[in-house]
C-alpha cells in the first residue's frame, strides 16, 4: 500500500481540507462548485440538496437536469465521511423545485427542506431560519424577495398543523428587526436568532433577538465579549451556526466574508473566538456536525470579486473525537487506499465491522 509522508497528529480546532473521491457508478462523479444548500448528518454521512452557480454554462455541466434547471441543482448529494466518497442520489417523487436558500434539519433518517427560490431565480424567496425541537419545527423570519419580516410560525410535526407564535400585529419596536439570512437556536424555552441583515446591511452578534416561546413574546439577550480579546463577532449574514454550544462560521457583511470560528456558551452567553480560521473565508455555504463532534462544511461562495463557488469540503473536530474515528484516520492518512480494499480483507486485517460496513453503505448511484 502506497504511503502519506509526514506524522498523523489529531488535532481539535484546526480546519482540515479532505480529498473526497467520487463513486464512478455515476457519470458526475463529485459535485460542482455551489451555493445556497443545505447539508444535514445522519450516522456516517452528510447529505446535501439544492444550489446555485451563475458561473456554470450548460457546455460545462453536460446533465440533462442540469440543463433544465440551471443556474439551480435540482441535486442530493451523500458524502460518507469513513471514505470520503460522494455519491449522487437517485430519489422517487417529485424533488422540490425551490433549490437555493432553503432550509433544512435532520429529523431520524429524514430530512426536512422549508422554503428556498425556484426559477426564474430571485423571482421569490424564503431564506427563512428553520430549526427543530423534538416534535416541533421552528420558523423565523426571512424574505419574500422584496419583502422582509421576523415573523415566529411552528409546524407541530405529529399532527401537521401549522402556528403563528408571534402577534399579528405589535408595537414597532416590539419586535427586533426584519431580516433574512440568519440562524435560529433554541435553547431552553427559547429561539436566539443569529446574524442576518437585509440586501445592505447586516446585523451584529452583541444582543441576540430572543423569542420566549412560552410568553410568546420578543425580548433581547446580552451577550459577552471574548475574555481574552474583549471582542465580539463582527455582524454577518450568509453565514453557518451549529448547536454544540452554538459554533458560527463565516459570512459577509456586505463588504468583507469571514474565515473566523466562534463558539458561543449558552449559559454564560460569553462568546470565544476559536485559534482557527478555514482555508479561505466563505459565505452562502453549508455546515453539519456528526454525533461525534466534527463539523464538516461544503461549498459556499470563497471569492468577493469574481462571486466565486467551491466545492471543497472542510473538516473541523470541535472537541477530541473518541478513539475509534482517531485511529481510523490515522489508518487513512498512512494508507490511503485501505477504504479501498475488499470487505473480507479488512475484517482479516482487524478494522472494526462498522467501518466496514459503512464502507458499503453508498446510496445506489444517479442514473
Amino acid at each position: 500500500m502506497s504511503t502519506c509522508k509526514g506524522t498523523y497528529k489529531f488535532k481539535p480546532l484546526v480546519f482540515h481540507p479532505v480529498r473526497p473521491r467520487g463513486n464512478l457508478k455515476d457519470g458526475t462523479p463529485l459535485p460542482m462548485p455551489r451555493s445556497g444548500h443545505r447539508i444535514v448528518c445522519h450516522g456516517l454521512s452528510f447529505y446535501s440538496f439544492g444550489g446555485y452557480n451563475p458561473k456554470i454554462t450548460t457546455n460545462e455541466y453536460l446533465d440533462d437536469t442540469w440543463q433544465r434547471t440551471h443556474p439551480l441543482f435540482q441535486e442530493l448529494w451523500q458524502f460518507n465521511t469513513v471514505n470520503s466518497t460522494w455519491t449522487r442520489i437517485e430519489g422517487t417523487g417529485g424533488m422540490p423545485e425551490e433549490l437555493a436558500s432553503h432550509s433544512a434539519v435532520q429529523l431520524g433518517p429524514n430530512m426536512l427542506v422549508f422554503g428556498g427560490t425556484a426559477m426564474p431565480f430571485g423571482d421569490s424567496s424564503s431564506d427563512s431560519a428553520v430549526c427543530l425541537s423534538e416534535d416541533k419545527l421552528y420558523v423565523v423570519g426571512g424574505t419574500t424577495g422584496f419583502q422582509y419580516s421576523i415573523d415566529v410560525h411552528c409546524l407541530d410535526l405529529t399532527q401537521g398543523v401549522w402556528q403563528q407564535l408571534s402577534p399579528l400585529v405589535t408595537h414597532p419596536h416590539a419586535s427586533p428587526e426584519e431580516r433574512y439570512r440568519h440562524e435560529i437556536v433554541e435553547y431552553a424555552g427559547a429561539l436566539y436568532v443569529f446574524g442576518g441583515g437585509r440586501s445592505d446591511a447586516a446585523c451584529d452578534l452583541t444582543h441576540l433577538p430572543t423569542f420566549m416561546l412560552p410568553e410568546r413574546t420578543w425580548t433581547s439577550t446580552h451577550t459577552r465579549p471574548d475574555a481574552h480579546t474583549g471582542k465580539y463577532p463582527l455582524p454577518r449574514r450568509c453565514h453557518v451556526a451549529s448547536k454544540v454550544n452554538v459554533y458560527i462560521h463565516g459570512g459577509y457583511d456586505g463588504v468583507e466574508a469571514f474565515a473566523d470560528l466562534w463558539r458561543l456558551n449558552l449559559i454564560t452567553f460569553e462568546w470565544q473566538k476559536l485559534p482557527c480560521k478555514s482555508p479561505v473565508p466563505l459565505y452562502f455555504h453549508s455546515a453539519a456536525v456528526t454525533e461525534d463532534g466534527c463539523m464538516y462544511m461544503f461549498g459556499g461562495v470563497k471569492n468577493l470579486e469574481d462571486n466565486k463557488r467551491t466545492a471543497r469540503v472542510t473538516k473541523v473536530w470541535l472537541n477530541v473525537g473518541k478513539l475509534r474515528d482517531i485511529c481510523w484516520e490515522a489508518l487513512c492518512h498512512y494508507t490511503p487506499k485501505l477504504p479501498s480494499l475488499p470487505p473480507s480483507t479488512l475484517l482479516q486485517m482487524g478494522i472494526p465491522q462498522y467501518i466496514v460496513e459503512s464502507l458499503q453503505h453508498q446510496t445506489p448511484a444517479y442514473g
